[in-house]
């Protein structure tokens, strides 16, 4: 299995030492491993050296003469451990130097060189080889089966578009079996669906008789042969086929104690199962602590229950002001709106609500509805200012214009607000709407297995809040009933005549993200809103990092104080 290990390595090899230009410090492969460390420091002037310009061609030539006597210590254990070292050291060298621009050969062959350095630890070369390919096997059936179940939930690929778009790429579509495939488009869908199908299912390969698997890794072969041959990547089929000699092996001894499979098995099974159990706790945990004395509210209507919270100045409330009420954005908590509540509060009266099916509000009434009997709740009779994030914008719009609201709603403040148009646009096209889908079936994984508690999330990168705060926005953001809300609200919330009730309200302001800004733009010349950016800021931290809420609120404050 090392011999397609080594040629792979021999051609990455030749192909570095015959680029030019690129390593330099304007380069697309320039080094940038020292930029994450303090100046001066050793870190740093380590990765300095690192950085250089000719250190990747240095790691080439290393790994080349590594490669070249792997290919050359066929039945030499020794020499085929120590050349794997040296290549998997110069490998990992480079990714660091350059943590881009690599593919799935290239991980498998990380992988491969890895485990073979690790496991030659033991002293046993039996049991030493046989871990070696177990562990190698187990990586090549998880590697095949999680990437086509991955493809299964993204749209372009179970439409069979997603070849045809590769293959109209400038880096992609240059060679001669790229131009067939496109003069045969049901082919190449054909291709991409089935792409997905046998991903998917490799597992299965473990189940079939010893030649039908055999057959199946054949096709597997021809599969990865052809994908670098219609690419023009000569060096793509020599990782992953170099795995499929670990398959066989596990094949091969089919039968005999699998000790290591199902410890691994039993390992991930374990730490998942404490992973989600653990999450669910702490999910508990945030629950009741927004039932305690400083949490929120709950008031009991005959449809169900509503979850708010109301914030009034320290001297009570100032009834010569108009209350502000906080629409939250798509599957997030009220707790989100806190820097921005909590400087509003100081003279103005802030209501926050969940709308329907977050949280503890069980009611399924409209969000006019909810919001009508809240502001009933705490006694707000006269003028409100309806400040939304995102599609809490399209909330608004489903009863500004109601006559319970019209009156007493003259400005409307949206900051990062969802365009109806553009929203309507993605529901009704099936990619993108399966796109949207797949973050969500992502998320709720992550939520499900507890994977969110210990791998960096957008939620907690966008989001700065005071701990228990943070800590029950994370919490409810990765509940899996509000991910599976938040799905039926983006496929239920009206679109239809958004524009109009927006721009009825008397006055509006539009506040646009940094990342964002050109799309809110353009939302705001649609209603006749004006526009206030937050440079630097993206669509969660714009209210999720104190610095940015801090201008969102003051922009808030002068548009409310403007006559």
């Amino acid at each position: 299995m090392f011999l397609p290990i080594a040629i792979g390595q021999i051609l990455a090899s030749a192909e570095t030492l015959s680029l030019q230009g690129v390593f330099d410090d304007d380069g697309y492969l320039r080094g940038v491993s020292a930029q994450q460390y303090p100046p001066g420091s050793l870190r740093h002037r380590l990765g300095r050296v690192l950085d250089h310009r000719r250190t990747p061609k240095v790691l080439a030539g290393v790994t080349l003469a590594a490669a070249t006597g792997l290919a050359l210590a066929r039945g030499h254990r020794k020499a085929q451990i120590t050349a794997a070292a040296v290549i998997g050291v110069c490998n990992r060298l480079s990714e660091i130097r350059t943590p881009y621009g690599r593919d799935g050969a290239d991980q498998m062959t990380a992988v491969i060189t890895q485990y073979r350095t690790l496991t030659a630890l033991m002293a046993d070369p039996r049991v030493s080889d046989d871990l070696f390919l177990r562990a190698v096997n187990f990586q090549a059936g998880l590697s095949y089966a999680v990437s086509g179940i991955s493809k299964a939930f993204g749209s372009s690929w179970v439409q069979g578009d997603a070849l045809p778009e590769v293959l109209r790429t400038e880096a992609y579509g240059r060679g001669p079996a790229a131009e067939i495939l496109r003069r045969h488009p049901r082919l190449c869908r054909a291709l991409t669906i089935g792409t997905v199908a046998w991903e998917a299912s490799f597992p299965l390969v473990y189940l079939l008789p010893r030649a039908h698997a055999s057959h199946a890794l054949s096709a597997v072969k021809l599969f990865h042969v052809g994908v670098a041959a219609t690419m023009e990547l000569p060096r793509f089929v020599w990782g992953f086929v170099g795995s499929h000699g670990a398959v066989g092996h596990v094949l091969d001894t089919r039968g005999r104690r699998r000790t290591f499979e199902r410890t691994v098995l039993g390992i991930a099974g374990g730490v998942t199962l404490a992973s989600a159990l653990i999450a669910r706790e702490k999910r508990a945990i945030a629950e009741q602590r927004r039932l305690g004395p400083k949490g929120v509210s709950r008031l009991r209507s005959g449809s169900g229950d509503i979850e708010y919270a109301v914030d009034h100045p320290t001297g009570g409330p100032d009834h010569s002001r108009p209350v502000v009420v906080l629409e939250c954005g798509l599957g997030q908590s009220l707790d989100s709106w806190e820097w921005v509540a909590e400087r509003l509060s100081l003279d103005h009266t802030v209501v926050r609500y969940h709308r329907s099916g977050y949280g503890f509000t069980t009611s399924r009434a409209s969000s006019g509805d909810l919001l009508d009997a809240v502001l009933d709740e705490v006694g707000a009779k006269g003028e409100i200012v309806v400040v939304t994030h995102s599609i809490g914008s399209l909330s608004a719009a489903s009863y500004v214009r109601d006559p319970r609201f019209a009156d007493r709603t003259r400005r409307l403040v949206i900051v990062d607000g969802t365009d109806p148009e553009l929203l309507a646009a993605d529901r009704s096209d099936r990619r993108r709407f399966g796109t949207f889908v797949q973050a969500q079936v992502h998320t709720l994984f992550a939520a499900v297995t507890g994977v969110y508690q210990w791998a960096p999330n957008a939620v907690e990168r966008q989001a700065g809040y005071t701990p228990d705060t943070q800590y029950s926005h994370v919490q409810f953001v990765f509940s899996p009933k509000n991910i599976v809300n938040s799905v039926r609200e983006y496929r239920a919330v009206r679109t239809d005549g958004a524009l109009a009730d927006l721009g009825a309200v008397a006055s509006v302001l539009v506040i646009a993200s940094g990342e964002n800004a050109e799309q809110q733009a353009a939302l705001a010349r649609k209603i006749g809103a004006g526009v206030e950016v937050v440079d630097g800021s993206a669509h969660r931290s714009i209210i999720g990092y104190r610095q940015h809420a801090e201008k969102v609120e003051d922009a808030i404050r002068r548009f409310m104080d403007a006559e």
